[in-house]
């Protein structure tokens, strides 16, 4: 077909076939007559650049500039043959009346293509949530060097926020390979603890009228306990567990405490301190899948919650909730019992959710630094720093030697702090900040930041003081929470639990059929697939580890197992 011409964003495009052989020039102020592909011979010079790559399942390929029709079309192509079926071809092209254009022109090859335009990059962080991770192999970058002289900033910033997100998906993976045998053990374990407690769906709505402050453990919290101190009966206090011995400390007795962590040391962020009393502040909220001997030694009033995520309009529920939820454990009506809360990754992101849902008129961070703040990890007074004081410290190793040693190992940037001066962030903060500027915008809560220092949030009213309040209705909240009937947890459903973890265990019941068990030595059977020469062994170890399992959480189900 003869040339055909389109004015786009950044230049003025002939493309089209001649003799055959397509061509593309790129008319700007700065260039004339710019070729995107080899004027001698594009489909040698495409047959180069992907060389011996072949789309497999699993494999992704990322194409920088979608000029390179030739090219395009030999990895389409690929996508046909039985082997390149389950990879896929995501391009970036920064001028989407090019893209538009080129599409109109050559439909057949796009509709396997998924590109990525300046109007459209959100929908990136979609594309890479809907990633098989599990059977993903790998990728490579194909960059059309026409196109990146054009508009080089766009490529390298879209390419590097698409590997970003991808190093994340695999990052959430590795984490719930690591994580969530705990998380389904301690779902369990908690069975017995439930009928003490009360949904965390109890609490929400009951902030209206009143501002909440939500206490974390960054480096700056020490340089504002004396402010909190001075407003403590003004505000609802809110901390994670981990900033709960620094307030006790400082004589202030914050009204909830949220845990999140399925980890061992999480009971080191209670020590010795108050557990709490029946129908009297703190609140401890705790999700289903934190650490179940805190909520076994916690005396006060206690609410459960669920971690869940929306993806796609789509819940997501942790391990092990889904399988109470499946086994409608909860006898009391309602569509998600005991209330799901959304999280960043962090105790803060989820108690910011939990405030956000009571309907605070003001939710106020403090300590919230994300960031390593005068080089340090945590405020003095929790539990790291008093163990290192009392472990590890002496005169030849001070606490700013282990606190450097622990920032060495992270992989640190450094941006702009609230005071405007540089500091030292790292990459899983940076999320965490992300995931609260995206939060604050969908919300109609105020939010405002009185940290004295960290890193800044987006969007967030900047405090230097917290000032008294008149309209705090604090004591209102807990008469209100204490009207809401405890969870109603079906017995009967626990001992049918309880019998057919019994049956597995003595092989009287396949192990499948508890579909909890999906989760145990999955690992193992994810490497089973990438080794198939090693596959016998890893699926040995896989159903060692369930059987191990089978047994530790018979243990904690006592006479219901």
């Amino acid at each position: 077909m003869a040339l055909g011409q389109i004015t786009g964003k950044f230049a003025t495009y002939r493309f089209g076939y001649e003799d055959g052989r397509f061509s593309i020039f790129a008319d700007t102020e700065k260039l004339k007559g710019h070729s995107l592909v080899s004027q001698r011979d594009p489909v040698r010079e495409a047959e180069r650049h992907i060389g011996a790559f072949r789309l497999k399942p699993g494999m992704l390929a990322l194409v920088a500039g979608v000029g390179h029709l030739p090219m395009l079309e030999m990895l389409a192509e690929q996508l046909k043959t039985r082997e390149g079926k389950g990879g896929l071809i995501i391009a970036f092209e920064a001028d989407t009346e090019l893209y538009l254009a080129l599409k109109k022109a050559r439909p057949d090859i796009f509709a396997d293509v998924a590109v990525i335009v300046p109007e459209n990059l959100t929908v990136m962080a979609e594309l890479v949530e809907h990633l098989d991770v599990e059977n993903f192999v790998g990728y490579r970058t194909f960059e059309n060097r026409g196109s990146l002289e054009l508009q080089s900033s766009f490529y390298a910033q879209a390419i590097t926020d698409f590997k970003q997100k991808l190093a994340s998906r695999f990052s959430d993976l590795f984490t719930r390979l690591e994580f969530e045998e705990r998380w389904v053990f301690n779902a369990l374990s908690k069975l017995p603890l439930l009928s003490s407690a009360r949904p965390v769906s109890s609490l929400f709505g009951l902030g209206k009228g009143s501002e909440a402050i939500l206490v974390s453990t960054g480096p700056s919290l020490r340089s504002t306990l004396e402010n909190l101190r001075s407003v403590k009966n003004d505000y609802f206090i809110a901390c994670a567990d981990s900033a709960y011995r620094v307030l006790v400390r400082a004589g202030i007795r914050p009204h909830l405490v949220f845990s999140l962590d399925s980890q061992a040391h999480t009971t080191k962020h209670f020590g010795l301190l108050p557990r709490g009393k029946k129908n009297e502040f703190p609140l401890l909220v705790c999700d289903a899948v934190s650490n179940p001997v805190v909520a076994r030694d916690w005396q006060g009033e206690m609410a459960i919650s669920f971690t869940a995520q929306y993806i796609d309009d789509r819940r997501v529920v942790s391990p092990g909730c889904d399988y109470l939820e499946e086994q409608k454990v909860f006898a009391g009506a309602g569509e998600h019992i005991p209330g799901d809360l959304q999280s960043g990754g962090s105790v803060a992101t989820s108690l910011f959710d939990l405030l956000r849902l009571m309907q605070f008129d003001r939710i106020i961070f403090l300590g919230q630094d994300l960031a390593y703040t005068h080089r340090e990890i945590h405020t003095p007074g929790t539990h790291h720093t008093d163990e290192w004081l009392a472990r590890t410290t002496n005169r030849l190793q001070p606490l700013e030697n282990i606190n450097e040693r622990v920032l060495r190992r992270r992989h640190t940037k450094r941006e702009v702090s609230l005071t405007g001066k540089p500091i030292v962030t790292d990459y899983i903060l940076s999320l965490y900040r992300d995931w609260f500027v995206t939060a604050m915008q969908r919300i109609e809560n105020r939010v405002a930041n009185a940290t004295r220092d960290g890193l800044q949030i987006p969007g967030a009213e900047k405090l230097t003081v917290i000032e008294r309040s008149s309209t705090g209705k604090v004591a209102q909240i807990l008469s209100e929470y204490l009207k809401a009937g405890e969870l109603e947890v079906d017995k009967a459903k626990l001992s049918e639990i309880g019998q057919k973890i019994r049956a597995a265990r003595r092989h009287e019941l396949p192990a499948e059929s508890l579909s909890f068990m999906r989760y145990i030595g999955r690992k193992f059977a994810i490497k089973a697939m990438r080794a198939p020469e090693s596959r016998a062994a890893l699926l040995a170890k896989q159903e060692t580890r369930q059987k191990h399992f089978l047994r530790k959480v018979a243990s904690k189900l006592g006479s219901y197992a």
